[in-house]
């Protein structure tokens, strides 16, 4: 089978015209990226330019719900992947193998999963479907090596040391390593032998892998690829059976959309999070859904519903019996260990900023920042952005200009398209003042963003 028919192949089981390819891509990158006749021109042999390969490898992935390959699809141009060779599939994609590139024995072939969708009203869907059903746990697996408690444990710790990792600095190498762990975990759940509860658990650390993978790319300004690999998590999370971390995903994918200006989308999925994880005992993560709304109504500048959200908020953390005052985690889910108070309180005051209280978005934010006491440098230097922004609101240039510097302090510690994103446009606000302070913060970061751009 030659690269050109896999293409046409992939097109006709989604039932798709090549145009139908060239709109998926445009919805993916931006209107215009190609033009509606592009694809036709691939099936005839030629090869995309720059980075559209990996897109339509992506595109078509998520669609069927099964790797495919750049190598399968462009050979001549793509050789595989020494993890391609070895495994016949791509990190973070589901297992089921595509064609006769991705060889695996009969016996080791399962059904496709469910289509991973990536539209608006296709992720809506995903998180309905999970907040209707109850999936029903994996059965355990009789073949292959056995897997013991010391590894399981493991690839906990692993998953603990991504996690710091990630709020220490994140970055692309810490996304390909967890990536490269996560593939290992699917091995396990696809070659090994393990009873039902075992099952469960391999799937939970998948998810969590995932999740993080997903969170990373996204932070990373890969939006595509972030949601592609958060939609994984959250099957995985299902098969897990594990209500508190799947909410927490689809709550990941409802900030994703928040950061893109998708507020009614953001505001949807966390809804359905906060809905299907209704009636669990107040937790971090509970608390977390419930600011993650505040900041959706924020967004859409609602508010009364972002004060309810952020009143419920402060319940949650009350009927836990929280010590107000302190950076300490709230206990409960592992995952959650990182929402703090100072979280908490920091993303109030991002929340009141953002739907047009500066006062009492300064106070919070700058309450916030004293409660971090050092740690979450990327989640410090948002929120110093954000102060800035709050104080120049209220005139205070000069108060501004020192949360700017403090945010640009931490910038070449942490690798975060959000954090240069921000800053960037905090600079835009600082050029309109005249004042000596604000023209030595604009300098200073372009200093910071041109080193970042090289």
């Amino acid at each position: 089978m030659n690269n050109t028919s896999i293409l046409a192949e992939c097109l006709r089981r989604l039932s798709w015209s090549p145009d139908r390819l060239a709109r998926e891509i445009n919805r993916v990158c931006g209107a215009g990226t190609i033009s509606a006749k592009a694809p036709y021109n691939w099936l005839k042999g030629s090869c995309p330019r720059d980075d559209l390969p990996r897109v339509v490898s992506d595109i078509l992935a998520e669609r069927l719900g099964e790797p495919v390959p750049l190598h399968s699809l462009w050979p001549d141009k793509f050789p595989p992947t020494e993890a391609e060779t070895v495994q016949g599939r791509l990190p973070g994609t589901p297992p089921t193998p595509f064609c006769s590139t991705c060889p695996v024995p009969s016996e080791q072939r399962r059904p496709a999963p469910p289509v991973i969708a990536t539209g608006e009203q296709d992720l809506t869907i995903a998180a309905v479907d999970w907040l209707l059903n109850t999936d029903t746990p994996p059965p355990g697996q009789r073949r292959g090596e056995g897997i013991d408690a010391v590894v399981l444990s493991l690839i906990s710790e692993r998953i603990n040391q991504f996690r710091l990792l990630d709020d220490d600095r994140g970055g692309s190498m810490l996304r390909d390593w967890a990536a490269q762990d996560l593939r290992w975990a699917m091995t396990l759940v696809d070659t090994c032998s393990y009873d039902q509860e075992t099952g469960i658990l391999l799937h939970r650390l998948v998810a969590e892998l995932a999740q993080i993978v997903g969170w990373v790319a996204a932070d990373l300004g890969d939006e595509a690829h972030g949601r592609h690999y958060l939609l994984h998590a959250l099957r995985s999370a299902r098969l897990a059976g594990d209500r508190a971390l799947a909410a927490h995903i689809i709550s990941c994918l409802s900030y994703l959309a928040m950061w893109h200006g998708r507020g009614e989308e953001a505001l949807r999925l966390i809804q359905i999070a906060r809905k299907g994880t209704d009636g669990q005992a107040p937790s971090p993560g509970q608390a977390l859904l419930a600011s993650r709304q505040a900041r959706a109504h924020a967004s859409l500048g609602d508010l009364e519903g972002c004060t309810r959200a952020l009143e419920e908020t402060a319940a949650i953390q009350e009927a836990m019996g929280d010590a107000q005052g302190t950076a300490e985690p709230l206990g409960h889910e592992p995952w959650a260990y990182w929402v703090t108070p100072a979280v908490l309180v920091g993303d109030a005051g991002r929340a009141w900023l953002e739907v047009g209280r500066p006062g009492r978005a300064a106070f919070d934010l700058a309450r916030g920042l004293e409660l971090f006491d050092g740690s979450q440098p990327r989640n410090r230097l948002l929120h110093q952005t954000s102060l800035a922004e709050a104080r120049l609101l209220l005139g205070e240039v000069d108060g501004a200009a020192q949360a700017a510097g403090a945010a640009l302090d931490l910038a070449g510690q942490v690798a975060s398209a959000r954090g240069r994103t921000r800053l960037a446009g905090l600079r835009r606000q600082l050029q309109r003042h005249d004042a000596a302070d604000a023209r030595r913060i604009v300098q200073r970061t372009d200093d910071v963003l041109g080193c970042a751009r090289r």
